[in-house]
């Protein structure tokens, strides 16, 4: 499954957590007592650095470009999930949180990626 929009976050702000409706990339992390039962049970709602490293294998690994990193990612319009990244975006230049589709993305990232040898 590939995702259904681009989102270029300030490098800078990688560790601030997804909005929080976007809960469908939470995770659960259990600890363990010793004789291995699950003592406690945590939900993680992560970062977009979290986000990225976590789902590289479904969406790819994020490509930095600028002080912006790419992230792919499956959203719904219906669940406000899209909404919530438009906020983001609210009165920013691009390409602060700038929300792009497939063929955006790649040409953004084609006129900005550094060829470092």
């Amino acid at each position: 499954m590939r995702g259904n929009v681009y989102i270029s976050v300030p490098t800078s702000d990688i560790g601030n957590a997804l909005p929080a409706v976007i809960t469908k990339y939470d995770w659960t992390v259990n600890t363990y007592d010793e004789e291995g039962n699950i003592d406690t049970t945590e939900t993680v709602h992560p970062t977009w650095e979290q986000y990225g490293e976590k789902y590289k294998t479904t969406y790819g690994t994020p490509v930095v470009v600028n002080d912006v990193t790419v992230y792919e990612l499956e959203l719904s319009w219906q669940a406000s999930e899209i909404s919530a990244l438009i906020a983001l975006g609210s009165g920013k230049t691009a390409p602060s949180y700038t929300l792009m589709n497939a063929s955006e993305a790649r040409q953004f990232i084609l006129e900005n990626q550094t060829n470092e040898i």
